[in-house]
């Protein structure tokens, strides 16, 4: 197991299709291509978390990890029914020795930040790459000031929101969302 890990949260072919696309879905996708490239390089444990929702957009073909991310054989995939990935236990068991988690995909505001605060709460060591999650607009809001919003209220609370190129200081910045 390596000290750090990555867990890519919800990137499923439901949130790019249907009647309500991911708006910026291109920019989201490749920042986490970056994070993944990323971890995979340093050698990092990378786990997939998808959310299953009966009848949703997260059943069905929707359920399927978006396919430009390419899950390598090896890496481990939980399901969750909870916004908190961490509701699954099988999530902290495999994270189990990791000095270093980080969290990236979908949405912001909803099961990025609710796994962020679980983990924080089951006293592990989360961050969220700031640019590497994304939400759709709501209540008069964009998306990027909601997920700007929920990175303040995350390191309000303690909780590491480095960039991506923090991660990787020679990568280029990755594209605004």
């Amino acid at each position: 197991m390596s000290p750090s890990a990555l867990v890519v949260i919800d990137v499923q072919r439901g949130a790019f299709s249907g009647d309500w696309p991911m708006p910026d879905g291109d920019a989201l996708v490749a920042a986490c291509r970056r994070a993944v490239a990323h971890a995979r390089a340093a050698g990092w444990t990378l786990l997939w978390a998808q959310h299953h929702e009966p009848g949703g957009p997260m059943d069905g073909t929707g359920f399927a990890i978006d396919p430009r991310l390419d899950p390598a054989p090896g890496e481990a995939r939980i399901v969750k029914t909870e916004p908190d990935a961490f509701s699954n236990a099988a999530l902290g068991a495999l994270l189990g020795g990791c000095s270093r988690i980080l969290l990236a995909g979908l949405q912001s505001d909803c099961c990025v930040r609710a796994t962020a605060l679980g983990g924080r709460q089951r006293a592990l060591p989360v961050e969220v790459i700031a640019d590497a999650h994304h939400t759709w607009a709501s209540e008069g809001r964009s998306a990027l000031a909601i997920r700007d919003a929920v990175n303040a209220e995350l390191a309000a609370a303690g909780i590491p929101t480095p960039r991506l190129d923090t991660l990787d200081p020679h990568a280029a910045p990755a594209p605004s969302a």
